[in-house]
Order: structure tokens, then C-alpha cells, then sequence
């Protein structure tokens, strides 16, 4: 009898310093991924550059690192009209708080005039970012999709060009007239 106490004696004891020093970790949280700002950076007839501003927050206590990060810019004319690509890797992103990420996206030409006919024909012109963000924390990875549109007022272009001198202009006929003049040159 003292044999079998002794023993449920020892495997309490010893199950108590297996589980004595392991302390249960909290569960890792999900990231968050947010558009913050999408700015003009630059405006011309010939090109544009959209700033596009995300913040990822990390909620958990080890850094995490963004492996990838893509999106794709469009303005808004009844239907999305696609404008850039923009894309950031290889960033590490703090513990316990957000690491914010301004990424330049540079349209040229085609889209540019039609993006500011669609501008000089409403008034404003809206301009709509989406993508995912591939995020690691310790094991575990997150695709962490996002999308985020802002209007612009046509007063917000003024200080790189008077859109009410373009306003009158036909971007879709002026393309349609270079692109014809061009196919007559080149036969």
C-alpha cells in the first residue's frame, strides 16, 4: 500500500515540474492593413504620380515581416479604369504597433489624359486602391486584402495644371486622332 502511494506521490510531483515552467503563450493576432492617404505627388499631361500611404498594425509581441505587398490604382468612370501597379517587399514590421508605408505608383500617358478628361468632365475624378499584403508572424502567414477609394476635386490638380482650360479638350478624340495619324505614317 505504501508502494502505491509513494508512487501517485512521485507522478504528481513529477507531471508538476514537467508543466511548472511552461507558461500557455497567448494566441497570435491577425495583422491589420489599411489605406491611410492616397495623394497627387506630381501631374502632368504626360505622367502622374499617386502616392498610396498603407499602415500595417501588428498587435502581437515578436515582429512580423511583409513579405509582399501589391496593389493595383484605377479611377472610377462608371466603371474601374486601371491606371498603375505598385508593389513593396521584404519590410519589417514592428511588435505592438504599425509600420506606415508610402509607395509611388507612376501613370504615364494614355491613362493620364483620360483620367483627367474623365477630371475635367465630372468636376473630380475618383481614384480607388486595392490589393493584399502578405504578412509572416512567427509560423504563422496572413493574406490581408485592402481597398480604400478617394475623391479629388478638380481644384486639388490646380497647382500642376488649370483643369479648366483642359476641360474643353476631347481626350477620347484626341487619341483616336493620334493613333489614326499614326497608323497613316507608318502604312
Amino acid at each position: 500500500m505504501r508502494g502505491i502511494t509513494h508512487w501517485m506521490v512521485f507522478c504528481v510531483l513529477f507531471i508538476s515540474l514537467l508543466t511548472c515552467g511552461c507558461s500557455s503563450e497567448p494566441p497570435l493576432k491577425e495583422p491589420t492593413v489599411t489605406v491611410t492617404d492616397i495623394t497627387l505627388a506630381d501631374v502632368s499631361l504626360r505622367s502622374m504620380t499617386i502616392n498610396t500611404t498603407i499602415l500595417v498594425g501588428n498587435p502581437n509581441p515578436v515582429g512580423a515581416n511583409l513579405n509582399k505587398l501589391a496593389f493595383n490604382v484605377y479611377y472610377l468612370d462608371g466603371t474601374p479604369q486601371y491606371l498603375g501597379h505598385g508593389e513593396q517587399t521584404e519590410v519589417d514590421i514592428r511588435e505592438n504597433g504599425n509600420t506606415s508605408l508610402t509607395i509611388p505608383v507612376t501613370v504615364s500617358n494614355v491613362q493620364v489624359l483620360k483620367a483627367i478628361g474623365t477630371l475635367a468632365k465630372e468636376g473630380s475624378i475618383t481614384m480607388k486602391v486595392n490589393g493584399s499584403a502578405f504578412i509572416d508572424v512567427a509560423v504563422t502567414e496572413y493574406e490581408l486584402p485592402f481597398e480604400q477609394s478617394r475623391e479629388f476635386a478638380a481644384s486639388e490638380f490646380d497647382a500642376y495644371f488649370p483643369v479648366s482650360a483642359i476641360a474643353s479638350i476631347n481626350v477620347t478624340e484626341g487619341i483616336r486622332t493620334a493613333k489614326d495619324l499614326f497608323s497613316q505614317i507608318t502604312g
